[in-house]
């Protein structure tokens, strides 16, 4: 699974190669490629895209929230995690249907589809954060371990998972996944 993850992420990557301006981030390139649709769908006469998607997205997500969250496998996912993972699949589905809405305006791949085929996948996509000085995009796998439930930090271009986190550490008090892991990592 971790080759067709990287394969999904090294297409995402590529997809926002022409919006990354000199000397900037590949994360800024996504972030600000959902305003340039934005506003390209305005000009095309498509008003309100992103409010549109953004609210029908969130709605259905924020209801699964309230009706998914507890304890999962001996550990526990609060309201207020769920709902931060609900809001990240919301944004992405919302920018995802902004970039379709000016498609023909803006000639290009759709980035956000390949964000959309992770959560397909079954996996939470975060987005690009330092990882020892370099961007990197991050992917938080559901591992059971042992009788417990966690999040395996997955780092674009690592060979396997080394880290877990719990649910409401957002990849932060990383846990080696073997005792014979001895290299730290840090996430910016």
């Amino acid at each position: 699974m971790i080759s067709k993850v990287d394969e999904i992420i090294e297409n995402y990557i590529k997809t926002l190669i022409p919006w990354k301006k000199e000397n900037d981030t590949i994360q800024h390139a996504s972030d600000s490629l959902w305003d340039l649709a934005r506003i390209a769908a305005t000009k095309e006469g498509k008003n309100n895209t992103w409010d549109f998607a953004w609210d029908l997205a969130w709605k259905e997500a924020s209801n699964s929230t309230r009706d998914n969250y507890g304890w999962y496998g001996g550990s526990y996912i609060s309201g207020e995690s769920a709902r931060d993972a609900a809001r990240d699949a919301a944004k992405y589905a919302a920018r995802y249907m902004a970039f379709e809405s000016a498609k023909n305006k803006l000639n290009n791949i759709n980035p956000f589809e390949h964000v959309i085929e992770l959560y397909w996948m079954g996996l939470k996509p975060t987005y690009f954060r330092k990882v020892d000085e370099q961007e990197k995009f991050v992917i938080d796998f559901p591992i059971k371990m042992g009788a417990k439930l966690s999040l395996g930090c997955y780092v674009h271009g690592d060979k396997q998972i080394l880290f877990t986190h719990e649910w409401k550490e957002y990849c932060t008090n990383l846990k080696p996944v073997t005792e014979k892991e001895t290299q730290s990592r840090t996430l910016g």
